[in-house]
């Protein structure tokens, strides 16, 4: 998810809103958040924080629509956590002389105590594990398809060393077959929910920002991952994975200040009509912030209210648009470039109008959001009757890809832009960084210079939602990771 921006806006026309915070027990159902005091006390590889890609003003849930959204849990969830995918069927794991405890669930062979680094094979018929003990070679063999787990058996218990990270808590290999039918390796880390989270806040945000901003992050991050896990549990073998598709995660690694506002909002999640809400952020909103049903998928969970903009969150100005560097941004893009791009996207989809696309393209917003954020395009190609509506998204995707797929110095940050003709190509202006829902995490670090709280924070960027404790962590504070 995947930082966004936002400034010290007003909370409400009559006086401060409030976000209340209350037990799993006493839930209460808000339609106008109301701030009382907190009771205690943001990817991607860039220099910048959570680019993310982790809301026309849509309806509330209608009542003939369920709300598929999780209650809070009541016990600190685990969850799985996919830090790396390979097509290579093998995997080095561990420190030199690290402790380390192998088993198969699931399966009748024995566990195995072994000292790092050690050296896992996948071949046809189940598992080989190698590892140097003493001076002497050992090995050990598992058989069967189902996936290895790998558990830091020191005391200290501070992580597994792999390809230069450091990951916490259990890893378990598993063994897939991509969509080509070729055989890889999938590494997910299994791990409680507090001691996950501290990795997230280091990966998401800027370490000089404020212990506000990362705590009102910490709930966010918490309640986006709670509502992940629970849609994922049985559908796949991971919750989420360590990047941009879902939130980025250091492995385990964390400072302070991360492991301090995990701690003190322990077990805080956003909530909505009693359900779990799937707080979603990013870097910069641009001050044009999106709807998630547009902007993130046409899931029905994304239409309620705190993931939804309407008119007069649109016309609070957000502090993203004079606190970040990515308040507006321009780059352009050739003609024959942004045709190409469009004719390849045809064809990846199918669609001949776009495939067969002829030069001069015109690109123009056909829908707005009450922020003034584009939702959808028309695209009409010389000599073409109709245009085709393509999605904000998909069109920063194709600039993207005419762009020959820059970083995002020198890309399109967001879909929140407009296309002008220009001397043989296209002028691209642009505000914001990452798909705008939710959380602003620059907005929010602007209003956090300016004396607010982490509740102000989640009630200017969730409108209508509430905070409760959904479970009391035992855990106990981290050690710090270097």
């Amino acid at each position: 998810m995947s930082v966004e921006e936002s400034n010290q806006c007003d909370p409400g026309s009559s006086g401060r809103a409030e976000l209340k915070i209350h037990r799993r027990a006493m839930l209460l159902v808000a339609t106008t958040p109301i701030l009382v005091p907190f009771a205690c006390s943001r990817t991607d590889g860039t220099a910048d924080p959570a680019a993310g890609d982790p809301p026309v003003a849509a309806s509330p849930v209608r009542a003939e629509v369920p709300d598929l959204r999780p209650f809070p849990p009541s016990i600190e969830p685990l969850v799985r956590i996919k830090v790396a995918n390979t097509a290579r069927r093998t995997v080095e794991l561990g420190r030199v002389g690290q402790r380390l405890w192998i088993t198969q669930p699931g399966s009748e062979s024995a566990g195995r105590a072994v000292r790092g680094p050690v050296r896992i094979v996948r071949d046809d018929e189940g598992w080989s594990v190698r590892w140097s003990q003493g001076g002497r070679g050992s090995s050990a063999r598992f058989v069967g398809a189902g996936p290895l787990a790998i558990a830091d058996g020191d005391a200290q218990a501070q992580g597994i060393d792999f390809e230069g990270r450091r990951l916490r808590g259990t890893i378990r290999i598993v063994s897939i077959r991509n969509t080509a039918g070729e055989p890889e390796l999938d590494l997910v880390c299994t791990l409680p929910m507090e001691q996950y989270l501290p990795g997230v806040l280091e990966k998401e945000l800027f370490a000089s920002w404020r212990p506000a901003t990362f705590e009102a992050q910490a709930v966010a991050a918490r309640s986006f991952a709670v509502c992940e896990r629970a849609f994922w549990l049985r559908r796949r073998h991971y919750d989420m994975v360590a990047g941009q598709a879902s939130q980025a995660w250091s492995g385990g690694a964390a400072s302070r200040r991360s492991r301090d506002a995990v701690q003190a909002t322990a077990g805080r999640v956003l909530l909505w009509r009693g359900q779990v809400v799937p707080a979603y952020y990013s870097a910069a909103c641009g001050g044009r912030p999106a709807n998630a049903i547009e902007a993130i998928s046409a899931n029905q969970v994304n239409r309620i209210a705190p993931l939804t903009v309407d008119g007069g969150t649109a016309r609070r100005r957000c502090g993203c648009t004079t606190d970040s560097p990515h308040a507006d941004w321009r780059i352009s893009v050739g003609e024959d470039a942004m045709v190409e791009a469009l004719r390849a996207y045809g064809r990846r989809v199918s669609n001949q109008a776009l495939a067969s696309i002829r030069g001069p393209v015109e690109v123009t917003v056909r829908r707005r959001n009450a922020a003034e954020r584009p939702i959808d395009f028309e695209v009409r190609g010389s000599g073409d009757p109709i245009p085709v509506v393509l999605p904000a998204g998909r069109v920063r995707s194709v600039v993207a890809d005419a762009g020959g797929r820059r970083s995002w110095k020198d890309g399109p940050r967001s879909a929140c832009l407009e296309l002008t003709g220009a001397d043989r190509g296209y002028r691209i202006e642009g505000r914001g960084f990452g798909h705008g829902v939710g959380l602003c995490q620059y907005g929010a670090e602007s209003m956090a210079r300016g004396g607010a709280s982490n509740l102000e924070i989640l009630a200017r960027y969730y409108p209508g939602a509430t905070v409760g404790v959904a479970w009391e962590s035992a855990a106990p504070p981290q050690a710090a990771f270097s």
